[in-house]
């Protein structure tokens, strides 16, 4: 069987459709607090965080805690429109449909940033392994972001400049 194909992302609506069917299948309710944080959820352009959702949330005015967050995360997760996945023993969030991306984490300050290659991807695509038909790939690269390269170089100007003037 042949690997699946990588795409971009689905439309949002699609995925609120997809998630609505998903409640009503297993005799879930949509609530309120549900939907915003789906909604909330979809703008992220980027990976998040369970605090990175509440800290959304709040700058909405839109108050819920931290515990039905986390809950309806989990809920997406189950739902297949978000992916789980840990850096550094902290719970990240993606959205599933979006496998178009490779994952640069810097080992400093934790930033991961998506970046889009599509000579990678291609040859991803064009990938076949025996027994196993390949549904999404994860990849990441760990480096050292230009913000932290730059405060390191910095630094260590700094001890360099303060060990000649001693």
């Amino acid at each position: 069987m042949r690997n699946k194909k990588v795409t971009d992302t689905l439309p949002d609506s699609v995925v609120i459709e997809n998630f609505d069917k998903f409640l009503k299948d297993n005799g879930k309710r949509r609530t309120p607090e549900r939907s915003m944080i789906l909604e909330s959820a979809l703008e992220f352009s980027r990976q998040f965080t369970v605090e990175d959702l509440v800290e959304a949330l709040s700058n909405k005015n839109f108050i819920v805690s931290k515990a039905t967050i986390y809950n309806t995360v989990l809920l997406l997760v189950e739902a297949g429109v978000f992916r789980q996945f840990s850096v550094e023993n902290r719970s990240h969030f993606e959205r599933a449909d979006n496998v178009s991306f490779i994952h640069l984490m810097c080992e400093h300050c934790g930033k991961v940033k998506l970046v889009k290659d599509t000579n990678f991807m291609a040859y991803m695509n064009a990938r076949r392994f025996p027994a196993f038909t390949t549904s999404y790939y994860n990849f990441t690269v760990y480096g050292v972001c230009n913000d932290c390269a730059r405060k390191i170089k910095q630094a260590k100007r700094k001890r360099i400049s303060d060990k000649k003037v001693k």
